[in-house]
């Protein structure tokens, strides 16, 4: 064979490498321009995501200082039935009955969370603690929920009921969710008498009891959720630096 006849196939041989060459780097690029743009993006939901759950620290941490001032409360009035000193309970018994009416509940941000798992996108964070963590936030969050629904069905089933057929004024406790409460408000610390009468009631008592024992639980699913807040919101640091 001459050098005339094989010098086309060198030809076609480097032209084959040139056009896949071409084709190997535009994929190249390709791929560097999408991972970029992962970066760009996942920037951006780490930023959302700290903002979120920074949000959701502070909302948490305000309900449980609230939560705890409602069951050291309730040890008062409870140490107060149990000695028999009603005089020395005061206005602690209307934070008391404040514990007890209140159905809390705790709203907190979760749509950047909800719209990176609802999108299918988790994969986007690089931070595999962060995706764990992440994912198991619904199941944390879903306790607290869990036993405030708890709490607010005996406010109604229980405490209210309890309330109207004593003639135990709610106006000082509903009183705390409104800045523009107008009527005229009764708080019971200010009748001696009708304070001797509730701390002598027996089942005011073992309501106490049951309010102080769904209360004590619930702080511990509090203080799981802020725990778990702290650990999110240390892997987002840790992916942002």
């Amino acid at each position: 064979m001459t050098d005339n006849q094989t010098l086309p196939w060198k030809r076609l041989t480097l032209e084959v490498t040139a056009i896949v060459g071409s084709i190997l780097l535009a994929f190249g690029i390709d791929a560097w321009w999408e991972e970029r743009q992962d970066r760009r993006e996942e920037q951006q939901i780490l930023q959302g995501l700290h903002a979120e759950f920074e949000e959701n620290r502070t909302v948490l941490q305000r309900h449980l200082t609230r939560h705890l001032v409602e069951i050291q409360s309730l040890e008062s009035v409870l140490d107060a039935i149990e000695r028999g000193r009603d005089k020395d309970v005061g206005s602690t018994i209307d934070t008391a009955l404040t514990g007890m009416l209140t159905p809390s509940t705790t709203d907190l941000g979760n749509g950047v969370l909800d719209a990176l798992l609802g999108s299918g996108r988790i994969e986007i964070l690089t931070n595999r603690n962060l995706r764990a963590k992440l994912a198991a936030w619904a199941g944390v969050i879903g306790e607290v929920w869990d036993d405030q629904a708890n709490n607010g069905r005996m406010v109604f089933k229980l405490y209210v009921p309890y309330f109207v057929h004593n003639d135990v004024s709610p106006s000082t406790p509903m009183s705390t969710w409104y800045q523009d409460w107008t009527i005229p408000m009764r708080s019971i610390s200010d009748d001696p008498d009708a304070v001797a009468r509730l701390l002598g009631d027996p089942e005011f008592r073992v309501l106490a009891e049951l309010r102080y024992g769904f209360k004590r639980h619930l702080t511990d699913e509090f203080e799981a959720a802020l725990a778990a807040t702290e650990e999110i919101l240390e892997e987002i640091k840790r992916s942002l630096d």
